[in-house]
């Protein structure tokens, strides 16, 4: 679960510096995907919903390791807005399906062993964090609720963050009494 939670913490906090036409990402999100995949594999034995997550989560390992050094070069700022917005929504939407894969996961082992594992709060701040991501995407076009709803957004992934957290402290503590 420490893993996973790294790896959230890699993906969902993205910062960038811009240099000209490239970018650098200071957190790159294949590292917290490389995480995550590390998380789910040890998961696994414990509900088969975590290794359904593995493949596309390799996938956004490469797909992410790309990008990343696409955005170095340059290259990213040469494919075009429209492009560029439809990879990143279906970067979004993936990220979000692993991200709901394994909050299904904790639920079935929150309800295998009967331990309060915080799965509700953590799926309901999870569809806070899918809605919002959606509504920003559709409000690119409208700069200023964008920006309001990217700021929004970074609170909601904070937040969400730190529910995750105090999970994987709930995990940690009952998982130590077997």
């Amino acid at each position: 679960m420490n893993s996973i939670f790294i790896g959230m913490l890699l993906v969902f906090l993205n910062f960038n510096l811009d240099i000209g036409s490239s970018r650098i990402g200071l957190i790159p999100s294949f590292l917290g995907y490389i995480y995550i995949v590390s998380g789910l594999s040890d998961l696994a034995v414990l509900n088969s919903r975590f290794s359904k997550a593995m493949p596309l989560t390799k996938v956004m390992i490469a797909y992410s390791a790309i990008c990343y050094v696409m955005d170095l070069f340059g290259i990213s700022s040469m494919i075009g807005k429209p492009i560029s917005f439809v990879f990143g929504l279906v970067t979004m939407i993936i990220s979000l399906f692993i991200s709901h894969g394994v909050i299904m996961g904790i639920k079935d082992i929150e309800i295998a062993r009967e331990q309060n594992l915080n799965a509700e709060q953590l799926y309901s701040t999870w569809k806070m964090l899918a809605t919002i991501s959606l509504i920003t995407c559709l409000l690119l076009f409208i700069p200023v609720l964008a920006i309001v709803c990217m700021v929004v957004g970074v609170i909601v992934n904070v937040y969400y963050l730190f529910i995750f957290y105090k999970t994987k402290i709930l995990f940690y503590d009952e998982t130590s009494s077997f």
